[in-house]
Parts: C-alpha cells; structure tokens; sequence
C-alpha cells in the first residue's frame, strides 16, 4: 500500500463530531499518510495529540489488523523517551491513534545540516537508546529511526515517535508495495534480506544518527570516522562503526549495550579537557523555514553569546515551541519529515531588515561544533568591560566544601538550590551517575538519596526542584526479588508507580531493580546503569536512611527471621552482597559486618569470585582497595584463612602477592598489585589502605566447608604427594581391572574358536594341533590377539577356518584398546586437574615452594610412561629443577 499522496485532512469542524471526549483545539500539520492536531481530553482536563490516517489504510483488513496490534503493544510502553500511546480506533473510517502531546520540534528541524556539541549528542543518542531497549524488551521495533522521527520535548529531552503504526507489518505482503525506513539510515539487510530484520536495524540507524550529529552527514562509502569528518573525539569511531556494522552479527546485540557505551563515554567526557576559542560565525544565517501545515512561532529574542558558548537546546526549544508532535507527524516514506519545505511570505512571518555586513572573520579549517541546546543568534557586538566580579560557587564546589560539615550532621549550612520540606532539605543534582555512584555520591556527602514516600511529596518535588528529567530516588528491590523499599525502611504505595510500573523487566545488568522520580511525577523502575540526575536529602537530627541506619535494620530483620537488606544489595545465587564505601580497617570492617549479621565477603564458588572481582574492579577504577574476609593466621607457618571457616579457593592474587617484605600484611583486600594488575593482595589492614569493604549475607549451606577430617592448613607437598597418587592408584584400578577382564576374555575366547574350528577341518592332524597350541600359548604369553597368524604354506587349508574368528577377535581387541586409551586420557586428566587444583591452593596459602613442587610433578605426568609407573604402584622421583633445566 503506497501513501496517498492527495490526503486532505479533515477540518476541525469535521473532526470534532467523532471525538466528543476531547477539544480539538488546532491543527498541527500533515502529510502523505496522515494528520496531526492537538487536543484536550475533557475528563483528565491533559493535552493529547490526534493522529489521523488516510481512509484506504482503513478500508485494508491487513492493515487495520496490523494497526491495531502495535497500537496495544505500544500502549503498554511507558518510558521517559518514547511517545505515550493513551488509545487508538476509527472515526468515520479513518483510523486514529491518540498519543502525549510534546511541545517542541524534531531533531531534524532543531539540528539539520551542522554538527553538534559531541556531550549534547551523547545525551541525546543515549536516552534514544534507552528508549529503544525499552521498545526492543516488549517486542516492538522501530523500523525507521531518524532525526525527523525524534522530537525534543522540554528541556530538550529526546522523545521517539512513529514506531511504525501507520506501516503493515507481516508476512503475506508484498514486498515491491512496503518501503519502510529511509536511505541512508536503513540497515543493508532491511533491502538484502528482510525476513532476517531485527532489533539491529534499529541499532545500525541509531549509530547512523549519532554520525550525523556529530558531523553534520551521514556516513557514506569508503567510510570515514567521525573524528575525521567532524571535530570530535576519536572514542566515538568505534561505537559508531560496530553501531553501524555492515554485518548484524557484528553490531551490538542489543540497544541497552549501545546505551552503556555511550553513557561510559559520557562520564569520561564529562572530565575538564582544555578546549580552543571557537572562531565567531558570520551574522544573518538563514532560518529553516517552517514546514508545511506549521504555525510560525514567534522569534526568541536574541541573546549575544561569547566566543565560546556553545548553543544550547533550550533556546531552540523555546524559539520554535509549538503544539505539535513533528517527529511523530513527518509520516510516510520519510521525505515529508526530512526536508526543508519553502514557505510563502504570509507564513515567513514580517521581514525584517538585513544587518550590515561585518568584516569576515578569520576563517578555521575546522569550527568547534555547535550544541542544539540555544537559539542561533546574530554575531556578537562589542559591549562595555564589565566589572570583575568573583565567580559564582557551583553546586560540586559548595558540596566540596561543605563535606565535613555536611557529613557531621551539621545542617547550618547547604549548597544554593537546596529546598526545604519538614525536617528535610532536598536538592537536585544535575550531573548525572548511575545508581550506585549517586548512593556512594550521597553517603561521601552527608546525605540519602530522597525518600519521597507520598504522591504529595513526589508532585512537591518535580515542581520545587524543577524536575525535567527522570531522577534517581532512594528505593529499590535489590537483593530484595520484587519486594521494594526506600532507604529508611518503608515500603512504597502502589499509586506512587507510573502505569504497569515497576514491571520488573530483565535487563543484561542485573534487571531494573532502581527507581526514578519521572517529571509527570510518578516512579519508574529502571537498570542501575543509567546515568541520572539524582536528588539529595539531608534531615534534621539524622538520616534513616544513611547506610548505617540500613545496616542496623538488617541484622533487626535478621533476628526477626523477615530479612530485608540495604540498597544495593546484590544476589548471587541466594548469597547477598554490599559494598560499603567506607574507609576503615580491616578489623573495623570485620565488626561492622558482624554488627549487620553478616560477615566480611568471602568467594565460596566460582560464580562468587568471578562477580566479586569483576564488582570490585569496576567499583575502584584504577586505584584503592576493598577489604574481604581473609587473614593470615599464625606465626612460625602462618597460613591464610576465611572468616568464615572455608576453604581458602578462589583466590587469584596479584603478581608479586601475597608480598612478605615490609613488615606484616596479614589482611587480605581485592585491588591493583605490582604493575597496576588487579587480584588479590596481602595489606596491613591500615584504612588508609582501603576505599571500600565488602559485605556478604549467606546461609551457612551455601558455604564452602572443609569436608569432614579435612585441615584448611596443607600438609607437606611431598607427604599430600604420596597420599594423592595412592588414591588416584586405587580409584583407577577398578576402571584398569574392568579393562583387563575384557582384554583377557577376548583372547580366551579365540583361542577355543580356534581349537574348535580346526578340529572340525577335514585335514585335522597332528602337526595343525601342534600349530594351533603355539598360537593360542604366544597369545597367551604376549597377552593380546595377534595381527597376523602368520600359518605356514602347508597350513593354508586351515585359513578359512579361522579368519572370520580372527577378525573379529582383532576388532574386539582394537575396539577395547581405544576405549582403554580414552579412559587413559581421562584419568590423565583428571590427575593433572587434581595436581593443578592443589597447587593453585598452596599458592593462594603463600606455599610457594610446594606449590613449585608439585608443579614440576604436573608436568612429568603429562608423560605416559610416567602416569602408568604410578598406576602400577611405582613412586617415580619427582623431577627437581635441575632436570627440568637439562631438559630445556
């Protein structure tokens, strides 16, 4: 189905009358397949869009079945970046979908044609691919993401429209008629192969995007980095072209991965970097004009801007606000939404007279590009000096240098910006942190994240602390497995969640196990990856819910046998973890733990040691240590030991570590060793030495013990040597008895073949009784059927006879040696594993020299004759050093 390129849209009076529940209030615009106008919904007294579609889309059964399918699934959405769908049906034949009114323009329109500042695009590509993980996790693709199918809502937050509603989708069409996504920003396989199409089309049209704001183009072929074409950072070269990868299988696997990246990049480019005065642009640029069916806005009035400001969204927003939903109606094939559109005198609005021309400026090969987050302004005009005057105190600086106070409980004093409410006093911070780096953030400062524990004091804050964006709060189900709390204890009322929320979606982090205050003032569950505005709280006489109060309540519930653990906490496998950012000794750590009813975290798996120091890594960055709950113990041999009784496995230390010289480090901590490599390493136990300590709750089932006459101190290498091999020798043997007994009877049996098939042959004599009994006793000396007879000439007669019984003895006997070399090879295995495992004990024990002793024996036992002197009872010499050196 093509679009109707001759659609008139209806007039408001004609409208109207097929929607008694909402006031249409103005036409917005249209285009080939459909048209958009603005209203408010009478009973909810909220502004809405209505879309309108074409009365043949209508009249197609495919279509409207189509239609109505992804209009319910869209519904079911709820994210901060994607358009609301609130209801869908048909009005005198055409069909209609009622969505969220977003007040602003695309990013088509606000963006086209010049680069963008590199963290404005950041921002804007990422919470686009938040939004689309969230599509992707309900089974829903986009299909045709571009800048004209973005709108940028207030404070410039990107919204994606037009998920394809207006398009059939199935099998059973024909291809030649469905043309959907746009040159340029489609993925090769939507045109090579469309029935393979999934979520990583979308994920190639999203890198595409990110390339063109970065550089003002979309990449063609030969491709070009954007560092190249544009002035950006060369870390963007490498997410944009896996984004984009010709290959599906080589792009990222999901939008939620694109989206980490990009929030990983923005938090390193957040860091101070020196940048160059960026050459002033000549005055009077064109405007782009407006496009069809769109009301002019009033110009914003012109602010001059120095040499290095860049331009920010706001102004734009501000400058073409409209009621219109543009990203969602520039529909059809994508030219209506992506093209300038000229506009006749009456829509230009009054002219206004051209400045003088300015002296040209010197020219740059290549500008500093510009950010979409202000209204372009003609060239600066000189003004008068103004007065030096003292820079104003940033929000970081006045928490800085409030710290101390701030963390003392002492409240006299807060940063601008912070707003009272009770007892409590809130404040916003806009540079965004994943959750657990805002709850660290808070603690380091004195302060919870906001417990905002009704609807009142959600509606309060969006208002009070100008909300414009979805912000992290201090609640979260974490280690709790859908059971949420706030950060003093309490739990949540369901009326606080946004529609279908929290609906504990899965995510390749973890799950979404945060929440985060919307700004339509309702609690959306989300990953703890993504980077947030978060808000701070500080309350008078105390926080309940500061990380102390949190541990106190745990070993309550504890006792109570109703556990509830802190925020944060993380699961594995039933075992519960915590990171507390606390620098304090290792025997501080240790009671602190107690005091919560846990105890220091110890790896009792191999799930547990991979998590904990893939957790702990991430966590330090690239300096600082986290105590865990190791110690040496003892004086004349002392040995390393857990906390809690266990074996002492998992440990990998450091190069260099455990280090003996310097005094005694009989505390064990996970952090960076000799040469900036991270494991485990012995420290003093000093808080200087640590940044963080790590908290496990876990059953004692859970944990590993020492089986029953079992010593966590090792014996001698050479004494648990010989007490090993004994007990590989009698576990094997049954396997080698089994073996032999099979051999054995396999040779007994032809020999009475034998004996049997010549005696029944007519020419039986004495001389062939003769030959059969020496075959059959050098078989029985040599232990094994021979590969030929070898019979003498006289003899042949006695050939067929025996050949067929030899041949099958011959392939039984080859048939019990290949099993007999498999099972050799295990148990070569096996014993090599076993010597290995003890050896990675005594290394994480300190026992250097056993452990080199018994590397020596893991390597001569790779030799087969080796392995089967110990099998048959022998106790070969262990080769020393020096043989191992001759042997080289």
């Amino acid at each position: 189905m093509s679009p109707n390129l001759d659609f008139q849209a209806p007039s408001i009076e004609e409208l109207q009358p097929h929607f008694p529940a909402y006031e249409i209030t103005a036409f917005i615009a249209q285009g080939g397949m459909g048209a958009v106008y603005a209203a408010r919904q009478i009973s909810l007294d909220r502004p809405v869009a209505i879309k309108i579609l074409p009365r043949q889309f209508g009249a197609d059964p495919q279509f409207r079945s189509s239609f109505e399918a992804e209009a319910k699934s869209m519904a079911r959405l709820n994210h901060p970046n994607l358009i609301a769908v609130y209801d869908f049906g048909d009005a005198d034949g055409m069909l209609y979908i009622i969505m969220e009114l977003v007040e602003g323009k695309s990013l088509h329109h606000s963006a086209y044609g010049r680069a963008i500042d590199q963290e404005e695009a950041i921002r804007l590509v990422s919470g686009i691919s938040h939004g689309l993980a969230h599509a992707h996790q309900h089974g829903i693709l986009h299909r045709d993401i571009k800048p004209g199918n973005i709108l940028l809502g207030p404070e410039a937050v990107p919204k994606i429209g037009d998920f394809g509603l207006a398009r059939p989708v199935g099998e059973g069409h024909n291809p030649e008629e469905i043309v959907w996504g746009t040159p340029g920003y489609s993925a090769p396989e939507i045109v090579n192969n469309p029935g393979a199409v999934d979520q990583r089309a979308d994920i190639f049209a999203v890198g595409v995007l990110l390339y063109e704001l970065l550089t003002a183009k979309v990449p063609s072929e030969p491709w070009q980095p954007p560092s190249v074409v544009g002035q950006c950072s060369p870390e963007f070269d490498g997410i944009i072209r896996r984004a984009t990868h010709p290959s599906p299988d080589l792009r990222y696997g999901s939008a939620e991965d694109l989206a980490k990246e990009l929030d990983k990049l923005a938090e390193k480019l957040q860091k101070p970097v020196l940048r160059r005065p960026k050459t002033p642009a000549a005055a009077g640029g064109s405007h782009a004009p407006s496009p069809v069916g769109m009301r002019p806005a009033t110009p914003a009035i012109a602010v001059p801007q120095t040499k290095t400001q860049s331009i920010p969204v706001i102004g734009i927003v501000a400058a073409i606000v409209v009621f219109g939903i543009i990203g969602f109606i520039m529909i059809g094939s994508g030219k209506d939404g992506d093209k300038k559109t000229a506009t006749s005198p009456a829509e230009q609005g009054t002219p206004v007279a051209k400045p003088k021309p300015l002296p040209k400026p010197t020219p740059t090969p290549r500008p500093k590009p510009e950010t979409i987050t202000k209204t372009p302004t003609e060239e600066d005009t000189p003004k008068p000096a103004k007065p030096e005057t003292k820079p104003e105190e940033s929000t970081s600086q006045a928490l800085t240098r409030l710290q101390a106070k701030l963390r003392s409980g002492d409240l006299s004093e807060l940063p601008k910006g912070s707003v009272k409410r009770g007892t409590s006093y809130f404040l916003l911070i806009t540079s965004a942190r994943p959750w657990l780096a805002a709850s660290h953030y808070a603690e380091a400062h004195g302060a919870q994240l906001a417990a905002l524990g009704t609807k009142d004091d959600l509606e309060w804050a969006v208002s009070e602390l100008k909300l414009t964006s979805p912000s992290w709060l201090g609640l979260s189900d974490s280690g709790m497995e859908g059971r949420w709390y706030w950060v003093d204890g309490a739990e949540p009322s369901e009326n606080l969640w946004a529609a279908g929320q929290p609906d504990e979606s899965t995510s390749s982090d973890g799950g979404e196990d945060y929440a985060a205050l919307l700004p339509d003032q309702s609690l959306d569950d989300m990953p703890a990856s993504r980077n947030l505005p978060f808000i701070l709280q500080w309350t008078e006489g105390g926080n309940s819910g500061s990380l102390t109060k949190q541990l106190e309540r745990v070993a309550a519930s504890l006792k109570a046998k109703r556990p509830s653990f802190p925020a944060g906490t993380q699961n594995i496998n039933g075992s519960r973890f915590l990171a507390i950012p606390e620098s304090v000794s290792w025997d501080q750590a240790h009671n602190l733990a107690q005091a919560a009813g846990g105890h220091l975290a110890v790896p009792s798996s191999e799930e547990e040691a991979s998590w904990i120091s893939t957790s702990i890594q991430e966590l330090l960055g690239e300096e600082g240590g986290c105590w865990i709950g190791g110690r040496q113990k003892g004086t004349a041999t002392p040995i390393w030991g857990f906390v809690t009784g266990e074996r002492f496995d998992f440990v990998q230390w450091a190069p260099g570590q455990p280090d003996t010289e310097d005094g005694p480090k009989k505390c064990l901590q996970l952090g960076r060793g000799q040469d900036a490599d991270f494991g485990y390493r012995n420290a003093a136990g000093e808080p200087s030495e640590a940044r963080f300590f790590l908290v496990e709750w876990s059953a004692p089932s859970r944990r590993n013990m020492p089986g029953a006459g079992e010593a966590n101190r090792p014996a001698g290498a050479e004494d648990w040597l010989v007490k090993y091999r004994q007990l590989f020798r009698d576990g094997e043997k049954i396997s080698h008895e089994r073996w032999k007994r099979r051999h054995d009877k396999n040779v007994e049996d032809f020999a009475d073949d034998m004996e049997s098939e010549t005696r029944t042959a007519r020419r039986f004599s004495r001389e062939a009784e003769k030959l059969v009994d020496g075959i059959t006793d050098s078989m029985k000396e040599n232990g094994e059927v021979p590969e030929k007879l070898n019979l003498p000439d006289w003899a042949r007669w006695a050939a067929r006879a025996v050949e067929k019984e030899h041949e099958r003895a011959l392939a039984k006997q080859q048939g019990i040696w290949a099993e007999y070399e498999t099972d050799f090879a295990d148990a070569m295995s096996r014993y090599c594993g076993d010597i290995n495992k003890e050896i990675r004990r005594r290394q994480a024990q300190g026992d250097r020299d056993g452990a080199a002793y018994l590397a020596r024996e893991e390597t001569a036992a790779a030799d087969k004759s080796y392995l089967l002197a110990i099998l048959n009872g022998d106790f070969p010499e262990v080769p020393d050093e020096r043989d191992e050196e001759e042997d080289e």
